[in-house]
Protein backbone atom coordinates (compact mmCIF):
# COMPACT_ATOMS: atom_id res chain seq x y z
CA UNK A 1 0.00 0.00 0.00
CA UNK A 2 2.82 2.38 0.90
CA UNK A 3 4.52 1.71 -2.43
CA UNK A 4 1.23 2.40 -4.21
CA UNK A 5 0.96 5.82 -2.58
CA UNK A 6 4.58 6.62 -3.42
CA UNK A 7 4.08 5.54 -7.03
CA UNK A 8 0.95 7.64 -7.42
CA UNK A 9 1.99 10.53 -5.19
CA UNK A 10 1.95 13.05 -8.01
CA UNK A 11 -1.56 12.17 -9.18
CA UNK A 12 -2.90 12.06 -5.62
CA UNK A 13 -1.34 15.43 -4.79
CA UNK A 14 -2.79 16.89 -7.98
CA UNK A 15 -6.23 15.55 -7.10
CA UNK A 16 -6.04 17.07 -3.59
CA UNK A 17 -5.04 20.50 -4.83
CA UNK A 18 -7.33 20.14 -7.83
CA UNK A 19 -10.24 19.65 -5.42
CA UNK A 20 -9.11 22.68 -3.38
CA UNK A 21 -8.86 24.79 -6.55
CA UNK A 22 -12.30 23.57 -7.63
CA UNK A 23 -13.80 24.43 -4.23
CA UNK A 24 -12.22 27.88 -4.41
CA UNK A 25 -13.65 28.29 -7.91
CA UNK A 26 -17.15 27.28 -6.81
CA UNK A 27 -17.05 29.41 -3.65
CA UNK A 28 -15.98 32.46 -5.67
CA UNK A 29 -18.69 31.71 -8.25
CA UNK A 30 -21.36 31.55 -5.54
CA UNK A 31 -20.01 34.73 -3.95
CA UNK A 32 -19.98 36.66 -7.25
CA UNK A 33 -23.47 35.35 -8.05
CA UNK A 34 -24.79 36.65 -4.72
CA UNK A 35 -22.97 39.99 -4.97
CA UNK A 36 -23.36 40.82 -8.67
CA UNK A 37 -26.12 38.56 -10.00
CA UNK A 38 -26.44 35.31 -11.95
CA UNK A 39 -25.45 36.56 -15.42
CA UNK A 40 -22.45 38.53 -14.13
CA UNK A 41 -21.17 35.45 -12.30
CA UNK A 42 -21.35 33.49 -15.56
CA UNK A 43 -19.52 36.15 -17.61
CA UNK A 44 -16.89 38.58 -16.26
CA UNK A 45 -17.19 37.16 -12.73
CA UNK A 46 -16.30 33.74 -14.10
CA UNK A 47 -13.18 35.18 -15.78
CA UNK A 48 -12.03 36.90 -12.56
CA UNK A 49 -12.81 33.70 -10.66
CA UNK A 50 -10.55 31.73 -13.02
CA UNK A 51 -7.68 34.25 -12.84
CA UNK A 52 -7.58 33.91 -9.05
CA UNK A 53 -7.72 30.12 -9.31
CA UNK A 54 -4.95 30.04 -11.94
CA UNK A 55 -2.57 31.86 -9.58
CA UNK A 56 -3.53 29.56 -6.71
CA UNK A 57 -3.10 26.47 -8.90
CA UNK A 58 0.33 27.54 -10.17
CA UNK A 59 1.72 28.04 -6.67
CA UNK A 60 0.37 24.72 -5.37
CA UNK A 61 1.27 22.73 -8.50
CA UNK A 62 4.81 24.08 -8.58
CA UNK A 63 5.50 23.55 -4.89
CA UNK A 64 3.51 20.45 -3.92
CA UNK A 65 2.57 18.45 -7.02
CA UNK A 66 5.40 18.57 -9.56
CA UNK A 67 8.09 19.89 -7.14
CA UNK A 68 9.54 22.22 -9.73
CA UNK A 69 12.93 23.78 -8.88
CA UNK A 70 13.35 26.06 -11.86
CA UNK A 71 14.81 29.52 -11.27
CA UNK A 72 15.17 32.79 -13.15
CA UNK A 73 14.34 32.74 -16.84
CA UNK A 74 13.33 29.07 -16.75
CA UNK A 75 10.85 29.78 -13.97
CA UNK A 76 9.34 32.67 -15.98
CA UNK A 77 9.11 30.41 -19.02
CA UNK A 78 7.42 27.76 -16.90
CA UNK A 79 4.94 30.29 -15.50
CA UNK A 80 4.22 31.58 -19.01
CA UNK A 81 3.50 28.06 -20.26
CA UNK A 82 1.29 27.36 -17.24
CA UNK A 83 -0.72 30.56 -17.71
CA UNK A 84 -1.05 29.94 -21.47
CA UNK A 85 -2.43 26.45 -20.90
CA UNK A 86 -4.74 27.67 -18.17
CA UNK A 87 -5.99 30.50 -20.37
CA UNK A 88 -6.94 27.86 -22.92
CA UNK A 89 -9.02 25.97 -20.36
CA UNK A 90 -10.34 29.31 -19.05
CA UNK A 91 -11.74 30.01 -22.54
CA UNK A 92 -13.31 26.55 -22.54
CA UNK A 93 -14.78 27.13 -19.08
CA UNK A 94 -16.10 30.56 -20.10
CA UNK A 95 -17.69 29.05 -23.22
CA UNK A 96 -19.37 26.29 -21.21
CA UNK A 97 -20.71 28.79 -18.67
CA UNK A 98 -21.93 31.26 -21.31
CA UNK A 99 -23.62 28.60 -23.45
CA UNK A 100 -25.05 26.29 -20.81
CA UNK A 101 -25.14 28.69 -17.85
CA UNK A 102 -26.60 31.76 -19.59
CA UNK A 103 -27.97 30.94 -23.06
CA UNK A 104 -29.57 27.67 -21.94
CA UNK A 105 -30.48 28.88 -18.44
CA UNK A 106 -34.25 28.64 -19.02
CA UNK A 107 -34.00 25.08 -20.35
CA UNK A 108 -31.67 24.14 -17.52
CA UNK A 109 -34.01 25.56 -14.88
CA UNK A 110 -36.88 23.60 -16.43
CA UNK A 111 -34.73 20.46 -16.28
CA UNK A 112 -34.01 21.07 -12.59
CA UNK A 113 -37.72 21.57 -11.88
CA UNK A 114 -38.53 18.32 -13.73
CA UNK A 115 -35.90 16.54 -11.66
CA UNK A 116 -37.38 17.95 -8.44
CA UNK A 117 -40.86 16.88 -9.49
CA UNK A 118 -39.53 13.39 -10.23
CA UNK A 119 -37.85 13.27 -6.82
CA UNK A 120 -41.15 14.25 -5.16
CA UNK A 121 -43.00 11.55 -7.08
CA UNK A 122 -40.43 8.98 -5.97
CA UNK A 123 -40.81 10.16 -2.39
CA UNK A 124 -44.58 9.88 -2.67
CA UNK A 125 -44.20 6.26 -3.74
CA UNK A 126 -42.41 5.49 -0.49
CA UNK A 127 -45.39 6.73 1.52
CA UNK A 128 -47.91 4.73 -0.48
CA UNK A 129 -49.99 4.98 -3.67
CA UNK A 130 -52.70 7.11 -2.01
CA UNK A 131 -50.29 9.84 -0.92
CA UNK A 132 -50.07 12.99 -3.03
CA UNK A 133 -47.16 15.44 -2.86
CA UNK A 134 -47.73 19.13 -3.56
CA UNK A 135 -45.30 21.97 -3.96
CA UNK A 136 -46.05 24.63 -1.37
CA UNK A 137 -47.11 27.18 -3.98
CA UNK A 138 -49.49 24.95 -5.89
CA UNK A 139 -52.70 23.00 -5.38
CA UNK A 140 -54.62 23.27 -2.16
CA UNK A 141 -53.52 25.70 0.51
CA UNK A 142 -50.50 24.37 2.42
CA UNK A 143 -50.01 24.52 6.14
CA UNK A 144 -49.21 28.02 7.52
CA UNK A 145 -45.70 26.93 8.46
CA UNK A 146 -45.00 26.18 4.80
CA UNK A 147 -46.51 29.43 3.58
CA UNK A 148 -44.40 31.58 5.87
CA UNK A 149 -41.24 29.59 5.16
CA UNK A 150 -40.74 28.35 8.70
CA UNK A 151 -40.91 24.69 7.70
CA UNK A 152 -39.69 22.67 4.76
CA UNK A 153 -42.29 19.89 4.82
CA UNK A 154 -45.82 19.67 6.19
CA UNK A 155 -47.68 16.35 6.36
CA UNK A 156 -51.45 15.99 6.49
CA UNK A 157 -52.15 12.57 7.94
CA UNK A 158 -55.02 10.22 8.41
CA UNK A 159 -55.62 7.04 10.32
CA UNK A 160 -53.85 4.99 7.67
CA UNK A 161 -50.91 7.34 7.15
CA UNK A 162 -50.20 10.61 5.32
CA UNK A 163 -52.56 11.61 2.54
CA UNK A 164 -50.86 14.84 1.44
CA UNK A 165 -47.36 16.19 1.83
CA UNK A 166 -46.58 19.83 1.12
CA UNK A 167 -42.96 20.54 0.21
CA UNK A 168 -41.61 24.08 0.13
CA UNK A 169 -40.66 25.41 -3.31
CA UNK A 170 -38.29 28.03 -1.91
CA UNK A 171 -35.35 27.05 -4.11
CA UNK A 172 -33.87 28.77 -7.17
CA UNK A 173 -33.92 26.29 -10.06
CA UNK A 174 -31.78 28.58 -12.23
CA UNK A 175 -29.14 28.96 -9.51
CA UNK A 176 -29.03 25.18 -9.03
CA UNK A 177 -28.61 24.70 -12.77
CA UNK A 178 -25.79 27.25 -12.87
CA UNK A 179 -24.02 25.48 -10.02
CA UNK A 180 -24.39 22.10 -11.76
CA UNK A 181 -22.90 23.53 -14.97
CA UNK A 182 -20.04 25.05 -12.97
CA UNK A 183 -19.23 21.71 -11.35
CA UNK A 184 -19.32 19.93 -14.73
CA UNK A 185 -17.06 22.56 -16.26
CA UNK A 186 -14.60 22.24 -13.38
CA UNK A 187 -14.33 18.46 -13.84
CA UNK A 188 -13.46 18.92 -17.54
CA UNK A 189 -10.97 21.69 -16.75
CA UNK A 190 -9.23 19.76 -13.93
CA UNK A 191 -8.60 16.76 -16.20
CA UNK A 192 -7.29 18.89 -19.08
CA UNK A 193 -5.10 20.97 -16.77
CA UNK A 194 -3.39 17.87 -15.41
CA UNK A 195 -2.63 16.65 -18.93
CA UNK A 196 -1.22 20.05 -19.92
CA UNK A 197 0.81 20.39 -16.72
CA UNK A 198 2.24 16.89 -17.03
CA UNK A 199 3.09 17.01 -20.73
CA UNK A 200 3.92 20.69 -21.31
CA UNK A 201 4.50 22.84 -18.23
CA UNK A 202 6.28 20.71 -15.63
CA UNK A 203 7.61 18.00 -17.94
CA UNK A 204 10.79 16.32 -16.78
CA UNK A 205 13.86 17.28 -18.76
Amino acid sequence: MKNWFIKHREVLAYLVFGVLTTLLNIVLYALFSRLFGYEAANSWGNVLDNVICILFAYVTNRAFVFASRTQGREALKEFGAFVTCRLGTLVLDAAIMMIFGNLLAAQGAALVESFMDGALSLLAGWFGPDTVLHMATGGAAPAPSISDGSAAIAIIGGADGPTAIFVTSFYDAQALWGLAVKIFSNVVVVVLNYVFSKLIVFKRK
